[in-house]
């Protein structure tokens, strides 16, 4: 995602303990178990270490003024690590921070119950869409950067389930830790290997933090800066977490043209999951893989270098590309790979 902010955020918030009831996925389910945030996981989110987001720039006026507004903050001359060779404009460079060489991704899903929604009617089949990733050749981009080339690394593991009131101000990424904390206690799987996704229904507005200027706030377009984002924190009693948060993506603004292959809400969520997962591979605490070279492009990721939008006499889409992912056909952006200097859908 553009390097827009990748800093400690510690904004309080009060009252999510006695909104949240998490579940987990199906399995779990079958036990009767369940999980209710409490005061225990909004002090781990408080307390968090190391904090760090990198957000993708939703198509909205406030978001390309942001952009521009980073992109004259970036330092000239910033050279790359590996300064000795010939470098193409858009490859990104090593910048030494730790990589995701496997790792299994969980579903989150939050709902708000004011809002019938199902996980087929809000976001489409994300964990059937990352099985078939895990074993496509598009995956296996990744094999550059993180160094390993073996199949299926990238696996779907368990979900869970969060029911909620809405509050009377946008969600921040506090309360997101809050759950991910919460799932992850409950889970026990924490660390470079897993990767916690969090689906956010319709009519949800979330920010960075309780200032409340940068959001994903379709109805107040002055703060809609952002579609999604990944994260990681150190939480002080499970240590490291990898997240991304992905609010609903069939706005203007975030979503594709309607008539992909699996309906404008399910590859617009496709999409956007897509770009989070292969970030968080490649760049899971902003020190990593991303552009130093080109002050256009500096700090992006793999993904921000290969999104491309449709112009319309009435609207701004998402332009990915279409192609089969497994045994499947899907609309979903290209990434970008160093050895070919191109956005592509294969090695």
């Amino acid at each position: 995602m553009t390097r827009i902010s990748s800093i400690l955020r510690r904004s309080i918030f009060t009252g999510l303990a006695g909104l949240l009831a998490v579940s987990a996925g199906p399995a779990a389910r079958a036990q009767d178990q369940t999980v209710t945030p409490n005061a225990v996981d909004v002090a781990a989110a408080r307390d968090a270490k190391r904090v760090t987001f990198r957000p993708s720039p939703a198509h909205t006026p406030a978001a390309a003024a942001r952009v521009r507004e980073a992109s004259s903050a970036a330092p000239a001359g910033a050279a790359p690590a590996q300064s000795n060779r010939i470098q193409n404009p858009g490859d990104l460079s090593n910048n030494g921070g730790a990589l995701v060489g496997h790792a299994q991704s969980h579903a989150i899903y939050v709902l708000n119950p004011a809002v019938h929604c199902t996980n087929s009617g809000c976001w489409g089949d994300p964990e059937g869409f990352l099985r078939d990733l895990a074993g496509s050749d598009f995956i296996h981009i990744t094999d550059q950067y993180v160094g390993r080339q073996d199949d299926k690394r990238y696996t779907v593991g368990s979900n869970a389930t969060v029911r909620f009131t809405l509050p009377s101000v946008p969600l921040t990424d506090n309360n997101m830790l809050a759950v991910v904390h919460a799932v992850a206690s409950r889970t026990g799987r924490t660390g470079y290997n897993h990767i916690y996704h969090v689906f956010l229904p319709p009519g949800t507005d979330e920010c960075f933090d309780s200032t409340f200027t940068q959001c994903y706030s379709p109805d107040n377009p002055n703060s809609f800066v952002f579609c999604a984002y990944h994260g990681s924190a150190d939480f002080q009693d499970l240590g490291h977490v990898l997240y991304s948060v992905e609010p609903y993506q069939n706005v203007a603004g975030c979503n594709q043209a309607p008539g992909s292959p699996n309906g404008q809400l399910a590859d617009s969520t496709n999409d956007t999951l897509s770009h989070e997962l292969f970030e968080t591979i490649t760049d899971p605490d902003g020190d990593a893989w991303w552009n130093t070279t080109n002050l256009a492009l500096f700090g992006n990721e793999i993904g921000d270098e290969c999104v491309f939008l449709l112009f319309t006499p009435t609207a701004v889409y998402g332009n990915p590309a279409v192609f089969t992912i497994g045994e499947k056909r899907y609309s979903v952006q290209t990434e970008y790979n160093n050895s070919r200097h191109a956005c592509t859908v294969q090695p």
